[in-house]
């Protein structure tokens, strides 16, 4: 018969799920560097400016953390969802999808 003892210690457990150099926080950014690879290729290209704009980021929300990936150029929603004028081209969503493995 084997006996052994487990021991939860709360304050390592919430490091391990929500520190940014955790391992949880270090898989977030290896993943949000290939969904942001995969989004700038994905990314329509006129002057450029969008495609530079891609960024990623780790952020604690509601306890949780989080990778953000986006842009802050003004006119990417318009060219990621489209207008009445235009077809979306959803680079975020297809980058996502491709870097995960998900379908689109």
């Amino acid at each position: 018969m084997a006996l052994f003892s487990f021991i939860w210690h709360e304050a390592e457990a919430a490091r391990l799920l929500k520190a940014t150099n955790s391992p949880l926080g270090q898989y977030l950014a290896r993943l949000a560097a290939k969904v942001e690879t995969a989004a700038k290729a994905r990314c329509p290209v006129d002057t450029g400016r969008l495609r530079g704009s891609i960024n990623w980021r780790l952020v604690m929300e509601g306890g949780v953390l989080t990778a953000i990936i986006g842009t802050n150029v003004e006119y990417a929603i318009y060219v990621h969802e489209g207008t009445r004028y235009m077809t979306g081209r959803p680079f975020l969503r297809e980058g996502l999808a491709q870097a995960t493995g998900a379908g689109a």
